[in-house]
């Protein structure tokens, strides 16, 4: 009786906890690719990595602001100053409207369940 789970977690913090598992879950990525942070502190193709794994693991019954989530990841990782706050929003802006960002597609997802399905190792 003593399963604390059984108590439901509802409205912001329910979205504050979805906000947290999915910044833990980027920020362990990023950190499983070895990359040296600080020589990509303004780079475009960084951010969209950031907005691609957003964009795959939020959906938008989670009501969690994907925007506002890639500034808190970036600031994390840079802790970057007001100026470059607006600045990193105007280039998520600018990703968004041009058609960048891309959730990966569902048949690359069965594909890859069905090879390692296949393939795994016994």
């Amino acid at each position: 009786m003593n399963n604390l789970s059984l108590v439901p977690v509802n409205n912001q913090l329910a979205i504050d906890v979805k906000k947290s598992e999915v910044k833990g879950l980027i920020m362990k990525r990023l950190n499983e690719l070895n990359l040296n942070f600080v020589t990509y502190r303004g780079n475009s193709e960084f951010l969209l990595l950031v907005l691609n794994l957003i964009e795959h693991l939020v959906v938008k019954k989670d009501k969690v602001s994907k925007k506002d989530l890639a500034v808190e990841i970036m600031n994390d990782i840079f802790n970057l100053s007001p100026g470059e706050k607006i600045t990193i929003e105007a280039n998520i802006q600018f990703l968004w409207e041009n058609k960048n960002i891309k959730k990966v597609s569902k048949w690359k997802l069965f594909k890859c369940g069905i090879s390692e399905w296949f393939f795994k190792k016994k």
